[in-house]
């Protein structure tokens, strides 16, 4: 007898232990929410911080609406000033790295306050929404200042190398341009168009949009090396949608149909630091001899 009595006792704790872990809890603001797993991490997110997670969304009926768990990789965000609770961002609170939790939160609002979109037709107006959060890793402010320093000392290095391109490649150019005794009218990016040909006859320019044929041959203007030539055939391409090089772009919205000209490009406009094929050197400005079907 006593031995059944205290294994009633056993499954009744058992039963209790249970149902008290699958019971949601409360915030103050009346967020819902039940921690699936507590890790072992020590550090919340913080002000500054960032914080990447697993996460799905499922319905009232429990049919998964959105899934993250398969992508490559987690989603990510920033830690900012709370403005609306209860939110998906107020129970990210409450997690350290390694937690697994679930939310229960008013569809109209979630969507509303965290996506900054109307609720979804499909999702009935004050039905709830469940959100499952697997938490990845947790980077502290101080973290996140410091990979936005690195970034940022990176790209003024980049900025002042890039400028530096950029005045080697203009001076290039105008040096071409006077000792040659040629005329050029400039693109908005720097690129030079001088007419050896021109078509009086229509006042109409080449759009962005337009489709063009030309011939072409192509050098590289530091010393004048043949690296491509279309021969007696014509060059099918629209000029404005990317399909040339952007120098291309720029130059060919400066003439018109039937007009010979040398493009004079910087390789910023051409194929910067990259270079290609093998026969075009990184940061190297090109010359181009066109003309215009």
């Amino acid at each position: 007898m006593l031995k059944k009595s205290l294994s009633l006792l056993a499954g009744a704790l058992m039963l209790a232990t249970i149902t008290s872990c699958n019971k949601y809890k409360k915030t103050e603001s009346g967020l819902e929410y039940k921690i699936v797993k507590d890790s072992t991490g020590e550090d919340y997110p913080e002000l500054g911080g960032f914080v990447a997670f697993w996460f799905e969304v499922r319905n009232d009926k429990d049919s998964i609406i959105d899934s993250q768990f398969g992508d490559s990789r987690p989603a990510a965000a920033p830690i900012t000033e709370i403005k609306h609770k209860p939110s998906f961002e107020e129970g990210l609170m409450l997690l350290t790295e390694g937690d697994s939790a679930e939310f229960l939160l008013n569809a109209d609002s979630l969507y509303i306050n965290s996506y900054g979109a109307p609720r979804p037709s499909f999702l009935k107006e004050g039905s709830t929404v469940k959100i499952i959060v697997k938490v990845v890793k947790v980077y502290s402010k101080h973290f996140v200042d410091s990979a936005r320093a690195v970034q940022a000392k990176q790209m003024a290095e980049f900025e002042a190398m890039q400028a530096e391109i950029y005045k080697k490649d203009s001076t290039i150019i105008q040096e071409y341009l006077k000792k040659h005794k040629l005329k050029g009218e400039s693109t908005i990016g720097g690129a030079y168009v001088v007419k050896l040909k021109k078509n009086d006859a229509t006042d109409l320019f080449i759009a962005s949009g337009e489709n063009v044929e030309a011939k072409y041959v192509g050098k590289l203007l530091t010393d004048g090396t043949e690296f491509d030539k279309s021969g007696d055939n014509y060059f099918p391409f629209t000029v404005g949608v990317q399909q040339v090089i952007p120098g291309w772009d720029q130059a060919f919205q400066k003439l018109k149909h039937g007009e010979k000209a040398l493009l004079l490009i910087p390789s910023r406009l051409a194929y910067g630091d990259r270079g290609a094929g093998g026969k075009i050197p990184p940061n190297t400005p090109l010359l181009f001899e066109v003309e215009v079907k």
